[in-house]
């Protein structure tokens, strides 16, 4: 689990990082990056209804997220927010070891890490 202080919590903050932060993709992740002027980065997950009607599969993709960037963390440049987002097409099946390798080449393309 992310700590509290790593955590995008309010919409306030998603959405700016929506409309001023800069977009990276890569296969089936997406991430937003925004600069900030807090001591650490911030990191926000979005599983939508279009990744999968079942809560219990968005469920796990967002816990999935969750795990590959804890680990990453300490790596990770300060003063950022952080929106991930994961996209699937019809009847595609995500691996958590795909997952890994597209976020951190994705981290590597923001120069994040």
């Amino acid at each position: 689990m992310l700590p509290y202080k790593n955590r995008l919590t309010k919409r306030k903050d998603f959405e700016k990082v929506y409309k001023k932060g800069t977009f990276y993709a890569l296969n089936n992740l997406t991430m937003k990056i925004l600069e900030n002027d807090l001591e650490e980065p911030r990191i926000g997950f979005v599983v939508s209804l279009r990744f999968s009607k079942k809560a219990v599969e968005r469920n796990l993709a967002k816990r999935q997220l969750r795990e590959i960037f804890r680990s990453r963390l300490e790596n990770i440049k300060k003063g950022a927010d952080i929106v991930v987002s994961i996209r699937k097409r019809e009847g595609e099946k995500i691996k958590f070891d795909n997952l890994k390798a597209d976020a951190d080449e994705l981290l590597k393309r923001s120069q994040l890490i």
